[in-house]
């Protein structure tokens, strides 16, 4: 489905902060993982926060709480 111009935007900038903040904390997303937290993100953005969407951000926080966490050497 095409996306309008607002949503493109919020997708762009969604995506490039959770890769950031991936980083930073070392934590090695894959794709699918980094697609979804943007979405979440995304919804966020469009139509602020409700309980439903803070029980999503829980569910990503306990989530991310098991993978394991890279170093660098």
């Amino acid at each position: 489905m095409a996306q309008n111009k607002e949503r493109q935007i919020a997708a762009q900038s969604s995506l490039k902060l959770v890769n950031e903040w991936s980083v930073s904390c070392g934590k090695c997303l894959t794709l699918k993982e980094l697609v979804s937290i943007s979405v979440v993100l995304v919804d966020y953005v469009e139509n602020g926060y409700s309980n439903a969407l803070g029980e999503r951000f829980e569910k990503i926080d306990e989530y991310l709480a098991t993978k394991p966490t890279i170093t660098k050497k």
